[in-house]
């Protein structure tokens, strides 16, 4: 059955199921609600709710129950307390299922906490400012980028087993292979120097050498690491993609500009969003193989608020807000189309939406639902196409 979890510009989260007639049938779960994760496995999401601006929580709620009752909550503050515009947490659940780790403010930075599924707090917090995370496959250990520090951490006893590195900067996210590689990053020499190593062992190796920051992720079930390397310019565009094998032979598989990819489940093709070159945001999504073979592009967009986001941290954000469905046939886009534009002083601007777009040669952006960000759900998905 084909669900995505949509949240619109008044922070209405709902439910959309598509029919037998393929139209998409919408409920509406919670008000008040922004960002929900789909927890793997099951038929529940995990959505930051606000309070009237008061306070925020974050509740774990059963979609397959009537009136989608909240069956958990954690991360509660009785005050505003955003990490970022219209981003009360940041959420992610392990690839079982079995626990989530939250990030939220804590007074002048950030902090990272992990708790059970049933509700229980796991440790104390971790503190840092940027805070990323990955999890590792099995579950077990949560590798953590606080600050200029790079933790492994075992997450069901709350406890850092060890610090990878004091001077993990020029990356976000560390990147967790399904064998268990770490990947991250520290300057060295005026370089960038990819670094690798182990869940299970202290000891490092230099992978890749790059002139500038860069964006990291394995392709899905795999050691091949794909590497985001930003431009010269602050436009905040990315200018190359780079795929390196296990052994460390390493090739580029796209020029930009890009400003965000993600992997299909099965990881043999990658959606690359792209900057039009006319300056106006449109943008569209080229389809590469894992050779760097062009497969395909969509029509022209203008991401919506919240997709920009999704886009600006694509590599959290592809760990716990999936865009393609289970089949890797369909992917998610949310903004406007460039003919659904409406002049500012001829009107009022027609509203972001939720677009499926199944990826091939001339199809159309399919109209899904009103909206600023629409995620699919991957339960039944193994933890080694959890990336992407």
């Amino acid at each position: 059955m084909d669900q995505i979890i949509v949240t619109s510009a008044r922070d209405v989260v709902s439910l959309l199921t598509r029919a037998a007639g393929g139209e998409w049938e919408a409920q509406t779960v919670r008000r008040g609600g922004a960002w929900p994760a789909w927890r793997p496995g099951r038929a529940e999401i995990a959505v930051s709710v606000t309070d009237g601006g008061r306070g925020s929580s974050v509740e774990l709620v059963a979609l397959q129950e009537d009136a989608f009752p909240a069956i958990g909550t954690f991360a509660s503050c009785a005050e505003p307390n955003a990490i970022a515009p219209r981003v009360p947490h940041y959420v992610m659940w392990s690839p079982d299922g079995s626990l989530l780790s939250i990030v939220n403010r804590a007074e002048d930075t950030l902090a990272l906490n992990y708790y059970e599924a049933g509700g229980r707090d796991l440790a104390s917090e971790l503190t840092g400012a940027p805070i990323f995370s990955c999890w590792t496959q099995d579950s077990r250990f949560l590798a953590v980028h606080a600050g200029p520090r790079l933790l492994l951490v075992e997450a069901k006893i709350g406890q850092v087993v060890r610090t990878i590195s004091e001077g993990a900067v020029g990356f976000r996210s560390p990147a967790i292979s399904a064998s268990g590689s770490v990947v991250y990053a520290e300057p060295r020499d005026g370089a960038l120097r990819v670094m690798r190593t182990s869940v299970n062992s202290d000891a490092t190796s230099e992978l890749a050498e790059f002139g500038s920051g860069a964006v990291l992720g394995f392709r899905p079930g795999s050691d091949d690491l794909t590497v985001g390397v930003a431009a010269a310019s602050e436009s905040g565009a990315l200018s190359e993609l780079w795929l390196i094998a296990a052994d460390g032979v390493r090739r580029r598989v796209s020029r930009g500009p890009y400003v965000g990819y993600s992997w299909d489940p099965q990881g043999e093709k990658l959606a690359l969003v792209v900057p039009s070159q006319t300056g106006d945001a449109r943008h569209y999504v080229r389809l590469i193989d894992r050779n760097g073979d062009e497969l395909c592009a969509s029509e022209a967009f203008v991401p919506s608020q919240d997709f920009r986001l999704w886009l600006a941290f694509f590599d959290q954000y592809s760990q716990s807000h999936s865009l393609w469905d289970a089949a890797g046939e369909t992917l998610l886009l949310a903004g406007r189309r460039v003919d659904d534009s409406v002049h500012s002083s001829l009107g009022d601007a027609i509203g972001d939406k939720v677009f499926a777009w199944r990826v091939g040669r001339n199809q159309p952006l399919e109209m899904v639902s009103p909206g600023l960000t629409g995620f699919f759900n991957r339960a039944d998905l193994g933890p080694a196409a959890s990336a992407g």
